[in-house]
């Protein structure tokens, strides 16, 4: 845990805050105290969704669903106020790691452990799905390792999202690694079955410690993967692969439902002692802020680390200025982005675009340049170009690391002042260029040249 940053809240609603427990697109999450010193999870939304009355509705009807949801595995929401200056939501505090950083630093999970957390999530996931909610989200980095079993959180709110006025038909949500091969083609309508493909990715990574699908590739490339091609079983315990195999089924339809999984596991028991002994530390660890009771100040946290906008290149590869902290009006031309990318305008031809970048090369129907990642708000990414079908240079696209991936929406947030979803757009007479941030992905795109 951090502890708190200079501007943050240091009370939210009737919850005095005592640090940071960690953040997302969406919004940052806090370690809060009720006001009878009960540890909770405090989210607090972003402040561009509270300005939207379609996400606060949405935001409403969720998390009224969400705090019906209740048993043993997932984490209870408390309390919530869709309708502050900025959206708020509070839930049970778990102590413990997350499984991503649990494998992380310890390497796969034994079987005993395995068979825990199978027939735990697949009664959390049938809870959620009995009071008619789709979880959309579930990974390792969204299961809490605790001490008597694994949770669930952040169920519940991620359908609020595509109510906003931001929203595009066919945006895709969720971590490419642990989505369905639906979330990845970006259908209207993702269901249970949805939930039940990612358990099988978090499961299989749980017993190998990677993604089925290779999730450490660029976004574009894992999607592609699981909506193409089977998954990779090999180093997946023997007692899971059969049901993980199932659930990692193309067809949704063909996949088990969350009741099949827990038969599968009847008779598997949780007791004090289902954790191997490091992630147990791990878990006393993780209990230690909230049991040293309310009051007790959290030790210093260094600075984190800041990527500046140094390598952000327009016009012919020289830096330009900071993005500015809200979006421009419409005939305003305040990066030089209607210009191009890089150094290369807005219509350049795949032999221009060769010879500005000598070591560029193709990978399907995306161009790199060969030089290493690029820096877009911030944040260096793997940048990736496409030309239309006239050879033209019209869309840009920058893949986040798996690490970065959260932070990407913050920071176009923060530099454009656009939320997830949004677009950002500059013009100036017949060039129109959009900027685009849709929870996976940065897009530029030029919309005289480009084809998308």
């Amino acid at each position: 845990m951090e502890a708190l940053r200079p501007g943050d809240p240091e009370r939210i609603g009737a919850y005095r805050l005592e640090g940071r427990l960690g953040a997302g697109g969406m919004g940052q999450v806090f370690l809060g105290r009720t006001p009878g010193g009960r540890p909770v999870a405090v989210k607090l939304v972003h402040a561009p969704y509270g300005h939207d009355e379609g996400f606060r509705r949405r935001f409403a009807q969720e998390v009224e669903a969400a705090r019906r949801v209740g048993g043993f595995f997932t984490a209870q929401v408390v309390d919530a106020d869709p309708y502050a200056d900025r959206p708020w939501v509070v839930s049970a505090f778990v102590p413990g790691p997350t499984l991503q950083a649990a494998v992380t630093a310890h390497g796969p999970l034994p079987t005993a452990t395995l068979r825990v957390l199978a027939a735990g999530l697949a009664e959390g996931l049938s809870v959620i799905h009995e009071c008619a909610l789709v979880h959309r989200d579930l990974k390792p980095g969204n299961v809490i390792l605790a001490a008597d079993g694994p949770r669930i959180i952040d169920f519940g709110i991620a359908r609020a999202l595509d109510a906003t006025a931001h929203s595009t038909t066919g945006a895709v949500r969720g971590t490419p690694a642990y989505m369905s091969p639906e979330q990845a083609r970006g259908n209207a309508s993702v269901t249970t079955a949805s939930d039940v493909f990612s358990l099988g990715s978090v499961l299989a990574f749980a017993s190998t410690g990677t993604s089925p699908f290779d999730g450490e590739g660029p976004a574009v490339a894992v999607m592609y993967r699981i909506t193409q091609e089977e998954p990779d079983l090999s180093g997946t315990d023997n007692e899971l692969r059969g049901l993980v195999a199932a659930c990692l089924a193309k067809d949704p339809t063909a996949r088990p439902t969350t009741a099949d999984i827990m038969r599968a596991f009847t008779g598997t028991g949780t007791d004090r002692d289902w954790l191997p002994e490091p992630v147990t530390t791990m878990v006393r660890d993780a209990a230690a802020p909230a049991d040293a009771g309310p009051g007790r100040p959290v030790g210093p946290q260094p600075p984190p680390r800041r990527r500046g906008l140094s390598r952000l290149a327009f016009r012919r590869g020289r830096p330009t200025d900071p993005l500015p902290a809200a979006p421009a009006p419409a005939d305003a031309s305040p990066t030089g982005l209607e210009e191009g990318w890089n150094g290369l305008p807005w219509g350049a031809t795949v032999a221009q675009f060769r010879a500005r970048f000598p070591k560029a090369h193709q990978r399907d129907e995306w161009w790199l340049t060969g030089t290493g990642p690029e820096a877009f708000c911030g944040i260096e990414m793997h940048t990736q170009y496409s030309f239309n079908g006239r050879g033209e240079l019209g869309f840009v696209a920058f893949i986040p690391e798996v690490k970065d991936r959260d932070r990407l929406s913050v920071a176009v947030l923060n530099a454009l002042g656009a939320p997830d979803d949004a677009t950002t757009t500059w013009t100036r007479g017949d060039v129109v260029v959009e900027v685009k941030v849709a929870g996976l992905i940065a897009t530029l795109t030029h919309r005289v040249f480009g084809a998308h």
